[in-house]
Order: C-alpha cells, then structure tokens, then sequence
C-alpha cells in the first residue's frame, strides 16, 4: 500500500479542502473508492475514517479519504458540495497518481455516520455511470423522518438559521428522495442497538430502493452500546469490527 497525504482536491478550503490517497500495490486499473467520515457533520476528520480506506485498500481499490467542510463555518449544503467535488476530483484523475486507475466504470463512495448520509448524498446524485456503488455505515437516509422523532431545532445548525426548518428543507438534504430505480447498488451496514442513527434510517432508504426495483442489501448485527457499535474497541485507526467488516467485503466482490 502506498499513501499520498495531503492532496488539496478544493485549495482554497485549506485543510478541509484536502483528501490522502491510498494505492494498493497493482495500481493499473485499481477501482476507486471515495471515503468520507462522520463526525455529526461538523466535527472529527479524514484521520477517523483511514482505517476504512485501508480496509478498502486491501480489497484492490485506490481510496481517496477526504476531509470536507464543517457546520460552524460553511452550513449545508457545504460539505455535500464538497464530498461531490472530490468524486469529479478523483474520477478526473486531478493527481497525476491517479491516472493508472479505473475511472470508467465509476467510485464506490463510502461513509459513516454523518458520512454515510454525505456517501448517500454524494453516490445518488452523480450521474450514475459514474458511481459503481454506495456503501453506508450508520448513516442517516431521511431526514425529515428523523426530524418528526428528535425535534426539528438540531437541524438549525446544519442549515445554518434559526428561521423554521421546513420540510422541503429537510426533503432536499435527505438521500431517500433522490433514489431512482437506476440508482447505484447500496449497502447499509447498521448495529440494531444504535440509538444515535436507528436503524430505521438504513431500513427506510432499503424499503424505498425495494419499491423501485434497484438493488439494495442491509446487513446489521448487534453492535456494542447503543451508539454505532462498529469500531474495533482501541484501533488506531479505527478498523470496523468482524461483522460489518465482512459484510463489506462480501459486498465488494459482487462488483
């Protein structure tokens, strides 16, 4: 595995405007992932998130884990904006270590947490052909959903006002409104004890590609706590424990 740090795929956002590039060791016609952490939106950075680029790593794919811009200083739809920049970044080839790669057949864009919803966000709303799946980890699909159950006054902050949060608002920045019966294959990967998402967010987006006809699989387990309940207890850095971990890799090989 080779590591490029610090590629500046927006410079003039500064360090959240940089993503590292991790290449496996047969470079020429490597597929490519996009990886995106989580983090509420608005905290943690690329560096909690690097022990899935080199999951991914592992399984062949050239993954570029980015950073993107946080709440407190650029409200949404910032950081979707960014996260869709750095796919045209990557399948552009804007490295030139990136050239060798496989940018024909699309990325596969993965997140967690709050980078689940941003991999969700950001895998439905590029053309299609330009995504070869999405993978989401604890991510939020619906927002507005999730909004009739904890309460609409969270999401000031990620609108950036203290006007009334509206539905279309909360409809436009939610994935489940963009799935189409082209959309790329997805996969949730959720803890049935995750209080923080509930796994009704995995499970509404599924129902919603079901009654489309696209393909779409969930895989959960009981994870510990009552958080994401996905993390390896002290890795450094986070690796994704045995059963999420499989899960993804099974995935992979039906690409």
């Amino acid at each position: 595995m080779r590591l490029i740090e610090g590629i500046a795929y927006a410079p003039e956002h500064g360090v959240r405007g940089l993503g590292d590039l991790h290449l496996p060791d047969r470079v020429e016609g490597a597929p490519l992932a996009l990886c995106i952490h989580g983090g509420g939106w608005n905290a943690m950075d690329k560096y909690s998130w690097r022990g899935v680029a080199e999951l991914m790593c592992e399984q062949g794919y050239a993954a570029l884990n980015v950073n993107y811009r946080l709440l407190d200083n650029a409200p949404w739809p910032a950081c979707g904006d960014d996260c869709l920049r750095a796919a045209e970044f990557l399948l552009a080839a804007g490295q030139p270590a990136m050239e060798p790669l496989d940018r024909a057949d699309g990325a596969v864009v993965i997140g967690g947490s709050a980078g689940g919803h941003l991999a969700l966000m950001t895998g439905l709303r590029l053309p299609r052909e330009k995504v070869r799946a999405i993978i989401s980890v604890a991510g939020p699909s619906d927002l507005l959903y999730r909004a009739g159950h904890a309460g609409r006054d969270r999401f000031h902050t990620f609108f950036g006002t203290q006007d009334d949060i509206t539905d279309r608002m909360l409809t436009d920045a939610s994935p489940i409104s963009y799935v189409a019966a082209d959309a790329p294959p997805l996969l949730c990967l959720h803890s049935t004890n995750d209080q923080l998402v509930p796994i009704e967010q995995a499970q509404r987006i599924i129902g919603r590609y079901e009654a489309t006809g696209a393909r779409a699989e969930l895989r959960s387990w009981a994870g510990p706590g009552e958080q994401h309940g996905i993390w390896i207890e002290g890795s450094d850095p986070h690796r994704l424990l045995a059963d999420p971990e499989k899960g993804l890799i099974s995935f992979l090989k039906t690409l």
